[in-house]
């Protein structure tokens, strides 16, 4: 079955409990029940075929978390499309590689987000969102060439290898169903509690972790945009929150208030992944909230491989292997430590029009991770990371993007980029003798307009 048939089989036995509740600065909460998704799907799937989408169709998708994100989401799957949802964040560089590699169809944006997509516009079918309210704004310049896709694949999902731009994951049905289902068993959540999603909805951790699982097993999502400390504390008291899944960096951030919030009885677990997520930060969480904190480890390519699970959680690992996953380490050294390979029948086994790079991260049924690990008593701890990517804040981030995007700048000469402890950092030669402050300042701002903000390297200094 396609995820969107599995959602809409789960949301028959849901009744009056709310499936979702969206939370929006200034404005009155959202609630859907399950009937009320279940129509709101039916409807989204009726109004985008009026507008124009069509079975086989590529669908870039740049919205906001919101209910609309899902039912968007599911409808464009239960027509027969393929959506690609892509970050808000991501700039030209980013924008132009994800277009000229996938050739979309349509296009469905926010109102305020198409300025920034102008380049990208024509020729395309344009569906924006604005006010809740899907609007065509433009139709496409002729009958488009569709895409020869499998009928197996779900979504297309862009991630990083190292390579300098990014890679279009074709994911099947069965990965998602799948990791929702291993996800939920290390959980072991109930019908009728409820998950903080704060996560940007296209990474595949959120669609996976945040919204599928809390669908398909009877959990109320309540959708948030913000990850300020004191909004959160707030929304798992008034919204009775059992689950949070997100990234270190938020349990971290979290645990900088916690002295100043009082007790919080509804909190079960922490769903955590995306970073990596030390063993002494894993004591304090734990000893601060009291609760579960399931680390786990996943990919684009598929997730989760592993995680931790509720009641035996252990710090320093990312779990136990999930089910129908087979690993190995590949060229252990003494300490057992090497490459992780991966095999799993619900794993991408390619990446859209990529034949060379598909080719070397795929060797007969394994997949290379490019991540460095180790099995240690059943559980997989992670190392290091062996591609050239790092991750920031759950982003992953191509060193050699970030080299490429500041080589753009008309002044810089030479550009050497780096990650250590936490902090993304670049070395930089310009090609003419100027203030150097003043040159730094001006290569920032030219930046911004080219690759995701998070991208940026905290530290540029001259390159000796």
């Amino acid at each position: 079955m396609t995820i969107a048939e599995e959602v809409l089989k789960a949301l028959a036995g849901w009744g009056s409990q709310p499936v979702f509740i969206e939370l929006t600065p200034n404005k009155a909460p959202i609630y859907f029940d399950g009937e009320e998704f279940r129509a709101r799907i039916e409807e989204t799937t009726r109004l985008l075929r009026d507008l124009g989408i069509r079975q086989r169709y590529l669908v870039t998708i740049f919205l906001e978390n919101s209910i609309d994100f899902v039912s968007i989401f599911l409808s464009l799957i239960n027509l027969g499309a393929i959506p690609i949802a892509l970050k808000m964040d991501y700039r030209k560089i980013e924008l132009d590689e994800i277009f000229a590699n996938a050739e979309p169809q349509a296009i469905i944006a926010e109102q305020s987000h198409l300025a920034l997509l102008e380049p990208y516009l024509p020729g395309r079918l344009v569906i924006a969102r604005s006010d809740g309210q899907l609007i065509l704004r433009q139709s496409p310049a002729g009958p488009p060439s569709l895409a020869d896709i499998p009928e197996k694949i779900a979504s297309i999902n862009y991630t990083y290898r190292g390579y300098g731009f990014p890679l279009g994951a074709m994911i099947p049905h069965t990965q998602y169903l799948m990791g929702a289902r291993v996800l939920q068993a290390g959980l072991k959540g109930s019908t009728g509690e409820s998950m903080l999603v704060i996560l940007p909805m296209p990474h595949i951790f959120t669609l996976i972790g945040c919204l599928l699982v809390p669908l398909l097993f009877g959990m109320t999502s309540v959708i948030a945009r913000t990850a300020h400390p004191r909004l959160l504390f707030d929304y798992v008291r008034n919204y009775h929150i059992d689950y949070i899944t997100s990234v270190p960096e938020i349990y971290e951030l979290l645990l900088k208030f916690r002295h100043k919030e009082p007790a919080i009885d509804s909190l079960k677990a922490f769903v955590c992944g995306g970073s990596c997520l030390s063993a002494s930060s894993y004591e304090k969480i734990v000893g601060a909230f009291d609760i579960d904190l399931l680390h786990g480890y996943g990919l684009t390519e598929f997730t989760p491989v592993s995680r931790n699970i509720r009641g035996s959680a252990r710090s320093g690992t990312i779990g136990p292997l999930c089910s129908d996953v087979c690993c190995r380490i590949a060229s252990p050294d003494r300490t057992g430590a090497g490459e992780i390979l991966l095999s799993t029948p619900h794993m991408a086994r390619a990446y859209y029009r990529r034949p060379q790079e598909t080719a070397h991260a795929y060797t007969d049924s394994w997949f290379k991770t490019g991540d460095i690990g180790r099995l240690q008593n059943g559980h997989l701890v992670f190392i290091k990371e062996k591609k050239n990517t790092r991750k920031i804040n759950g982003n992953i981030v191509d060193l050699n993007e970030v080299r490429k995007a500041m080589l753009m700048y008309n002044r810089t000469a030479d550009v050497e980029v780096s990650y250590r402890d936490n902090v993304l950092s670049a070395q930089v030669v310009f090609n003419r003798d100027n203030d150097f402050e003043k040159e730094v300042k001006e290569l920032r701002n030219f930046l911004k307009g080219i690759i995701a903000v998070y991208k940026i390297p905290k530290n540029i200094i001259r390159k000796d």
